[in-house]
C-alpha cells in the first residue's frame, strides 16, 4: 500500500543521514555543512510523509464509510421492508433496487482495490498492466497517449514487474498533475536481461533548481533496490523525461522493495 512504500522511504532516509553524520564527524566544517542540509531535507520529508500518510487514510475512510457504509444500509433497509410488504408489485421492485445497489457496491469496492493494488499485474502481468494503468489515467480528456510496449519474452520476476509498474505509475501521475503536457509517452522494452521504462512528456519540464521530492525518492529507490538504475532529465525538444533500467531477474535485495 502506499502508506508502507513512504514509511519504507522515511527509514532509508534515516539511514542516510545516520550515515552522513558519521561522515560529516569525519570532514570537518564541510561534512557539519552535510549534515545540516541533509537534516533539513529529512525534516521536510518527514512532513511530507505524515501528510501523505493522512490524506491517504482520509480518503480510504471517506470511501469506506460514505459510499460503502450507506450501501450497505440502503440494502438492510430494503431487505427489512420486503418482510412486511405483501405486495407483489413493491417486493420486485424493492428486490431490483438491492440488486442495483449491489451492483453498484462492487464497482467501488472493485475501485478501491485497484488503487490499491491492480490484479492485472498479477494476473495478466507486466505489459497488460501498463496498458491499462496508462489508457484508464488519461482517458477523460487528457494528454494525448503514446503507448510503445514491447513484448518482453519472458515474464519478469515479481518484485522487477512491481517496480516497473510502480515507477510508470508515479512518472505518468507527475506529468498529469505538474507538467501541464500536451502529449505524454510510455516505452518499454527489454535489452537481453534488462527491462527499459522511459516515460515522456513534453509539458514545463523540470524548473530550475528543482530538488527531488517523494516521489522521485521512491522511484529511485525502487530500481535501486533491485539493482536498477532511475534517471530523470530534459530532453532537447522539451518536457522531461524519466528513464528506468532494472534487471529481469533482479538478485535478493537486501530488503523488501516498497509495494
Amino acid at each position: 500500500m502506499p502508506s508502507a512504500s513512504v514509511l519504507y522511504i522515511l527509514v532509508l532516509a534515516l539511514a542516510a543521514l545516520a550515515a552522513g553524520y558519521l561522515l560529516g564527524r569525519r570532514r570537518g566544517a564541510a561534512g557539519q555543512h552535510t549534515i545540516e542540509r541533509q537534516h533539513h531535507e529529512l525534516q521536510a520529508l518527514a512532513r511530507r510523509v505524515i501528510t501523505l500518510q493522512e490524506d491517504e487514510r482520509r480518503t480510504l475512510s471517506r470511501e469506506l464509510h460514505d459510499d460503502i457504509g450507506q450501501d450497505i444500509t440502503a440494502i438492510k433497509l430494503s431487505a427489512q421492508m420486503l418482510l412486511g410488504d405483501e405486495d407483489a408489485g413493491r417486493r420486485a421492485e424493492t428486490i431490483a433496487d438491492i440488486g442495483a445497489i449491489a451492483d453498484q457496491t462492487v464497482v467501488k469496492l472493485r475501485n478501491i482495490s485497484l488503487l490499491l493494488r491492480p490484479p492485472q499485474l498479477d494476473e495478466l502481468g507486466l505489459v497488460p498492466a501498463l496498458r491499462w494503468q496508462a489508457e484508464s489515467l488519461l482517458r477523460k480528456g487528457g494528454p494525448a497517449l503514446d503507448l510503445d510496449l514491447q513484448p518482453l519474452g519472458e515474464r519478469p520476476a515479481p518484485e522487477a514487474e512491481v517496480a516497473c509498474f510502480r515507477i510508470a505509475q508515479e512518472a505518468l501521475t507527475n506529468a498529469l498533475r505538474h507538467a501541464a503536457a500536451r502529449r505524454v509517452g510510455v516505452h518499454l522494452s527489454c535489452d537481453g536481461s534488462l527491462l527499459l521504462l522511459e516515460v515522456t512528456d513534453d509539458g514545463r519540464g523540470l524548473p530550475a533548481g528543482h530538488r527531488s521530492g517523494l516521489g522521485l525518492v521512491t522511484m529511485r529507490e525502487r530500481a535501486r533496490q533491485l539493482g536498477g538504475e532511475l534517471a530523470v532529465s530534459a530532453p532537447g525538444e522539451g518536457g522531461t523525461r524519466v528513464s528506468a533500467r532494472l534487471p529481469m531477474r533482479p538478485a535478493a535485495p537486501r530488503s523488501p522493495p516498497p509495494r
